[in-house]
């Protein structure tokens, strides 16, 4: 099981390096490249640090779920929005950091595991 989850929170890591410069090149591509957007890549940056921490935080809930019979775990919840908060809070008072950008990293599990799970299920098929 903590084989499992390390192998996925280190796929989402790889798929969001990758999904973030995807990001920051059409970013760049839509301002043609007239100025360098840092606080995109800023954006970029926090959103996904912050969205591995909540990863992060969710394997460490999940084998505490399993060792201990706990169904639930608010501390674990609360990190996580507390975590969630935090980086969208820096990024609104923050002049350098895109709050677009900060959120979009958040939304990137959906998508990768999203796809990951498609494609296991056309394999099954097949």
């Amino acid at each position: 099981m903590q084989e499992d989850l390390h192998r996925e929170l280190k796929f989402a890591v790889i798929c969001t390096g990758i999904l973030d410069l995807i990001l920051w090149i059409v970013s760049l591509i839509l301002v043609k490249f007239q100025e360098f957007r840092m606080d995109v890549l800023s954006g970029l940056i926090l959103g996904s640090s912050g969205m591995i921490l909540n990863l992060f935080l969710l394997r460490r809930t999940i084998l505490h779920a399993v060792r201990y019979g706990k169904t639930k775990d608010w501390v674990g919840y609360l990190l996580r929005c507390l975590v969630a908060s935090g980086v969208i809070m820096i990024s609104l008072l923050s002049d350098y950091v895109n709050t677009f950008t900060v959120v979009l990293p958040f939304l990137y599990p959906k998508l990768i595991f999203g796809v990951c799970y498609l494609k296991l299920i056309k394999f099954i098929k097949n």
